[in-house]
C-alpha cells in the first residue's frame, strides 16, 4: 500500500518539482535530520525538514528547509508578512 502524500509532497507536485520520498524506521527519541539522513543513505544537506509555523496575521505557513539548516523565524515572518 502506498504511503499517504504529505502537504509538502502535494506542493512539490503543484510546482512541478521532482522528489523521491524515502521510508525509514522512526526512533521517537531521535528525530534529528542527521539520524534520518544516515538511515536513508543521503547527506544531511540533501534531506529536508518540513516545518509548520503559525503567524499572527496570515495563519499557518509551511517551510521546507535543508536538514542541516535552522529555520530563521524572523526571516519567515518577513517573507510572509507576519
Amino acid at each position: 500500500m502506498a504511503a499517504a502524500k504529505t502537504n509538502a509532497m502535494r506542493e512539490l507536485e503543484r510546482l512541478g518539482i521532482r522528489y523521491e520520498p524515502r521510508e525509514y524506521e522512526v526512533d521517537p527519541d531521535d528525530l534529528s535530520a542527521e539520524t534520518v539522513a544516515a538511515k536513508i543513505g543521503f547527506p544531511v544537506e540533501q534531506t529536508f525538514k518540513t516545518l509548520v509555523a503559525r503567524g499572527d496575521r496570515h495563519g499557518v505557513c509551511l517551510a521546507v528547509i535543508p536538514g542541516n539548516a535552522a529555520l530563521d523565524l524572523k526571516a519567515l515572518a518577513k517573507a510572509t508578512g507576519d
